[in-house]
């Protein structure tokens, strides 16, 4: 291979890999909170806290606004684009669909590996007290629910609504869990395998209810803070 040509490739997969380790990084901090909505980007400030080029932050902040999860401006940067109340609530609505969607189309079908991965779940879930990492242990159970329907279009969707949930739950308003959680999650698997309909319908309608629940819960907070 010609070396000015190695030297280009070099260049561009360096750049890449600039480029994706500080758009996973900054979405991270999106959704954890370590940026908080309405902080403000700037390219040059990025380029030198990351200790590189404006190129590959510019790739990154391109793609964060692609996604929604910044908005630009030309003038002043950017900033972390501030979720509103509709937002979160349609997030949730939906993403209790799609969850409530990967446990109908799993009845009587639930693989058997599957089944030891998500008893490990809901082992590690009854020892745990903190809030945030039940959030995480309740994400992993559902998430593990999806993808074992093989439903790509299902799989897109979860991984979508699951990044805002965790948005929402690191900064707007925490999820506060049962201590009985992990102990449902076993119920539903248990009635998922039977193939018992009635056993699913009744754990899906209590999951349905603590959903609502913490959508009453967020527009409290947000008239909270409009009233601040």
């Amino acid at each position: 291979m010609d070396p000015q040509i190695q030297m280009l490739r070099t260049q561009l997969v360096e750049k890449k890999q600039a480029s994706d380790t500080l758009y996973c990084t900054i979405k991270e901090a999106i959704a954890t909170g370590l940026l908080p909505m309405g902080t403000r980007l700037r390219e040059e400030e990025l380029a030198e806290v990351f200790d590189v080029s404006r190129t590959p932050v510019r790739e990154a902040m391109k793609k964060l606004e692609m996604e929604q999860l910044i908005q630009s401006n030309n003038s002043n940067g950017s900033i972390v684009r501030v979720l509103t109340v509709d937002e979160c609530l349609d997030t949730l609505e939906v993403l209790e669909l799609v969850r409530a969607s990967a446990c109908n189309l799993l009845m009587g079908r639930i693989p058997r590996t599957l089944l030891m991965v998500l008893e490990q779940n809901t082992r590690k879930g009854e020892s745990l007290k903190e809030s945030f990492q039940r959030y995480e242990n309740n994400a992993e159970f559902h998430d593990l629910l999806v993808k074992a329907t093989g439903n790509s279009v299902l799989e897109k969707l979860n991984q979508q609504l699951s990044f805002t949930e965790r948005t929402i739950n690191h900064t707007v308003l925490p999820v506060h869990y049962a201590d009985n959680y992990a102990e449902r999650h076993r119920a539903l698997v248990r009635a998922i395998v039977d193939n018992d309909e009635e056993a699913v319908r009744r754990e899906l309608d209590h999951s349905k209810q603590k959903v609502e629940e913490y959508m009453r819960r967020i527009i409290g907070a947000f008239l909270d803070a409009g009233g601040a």
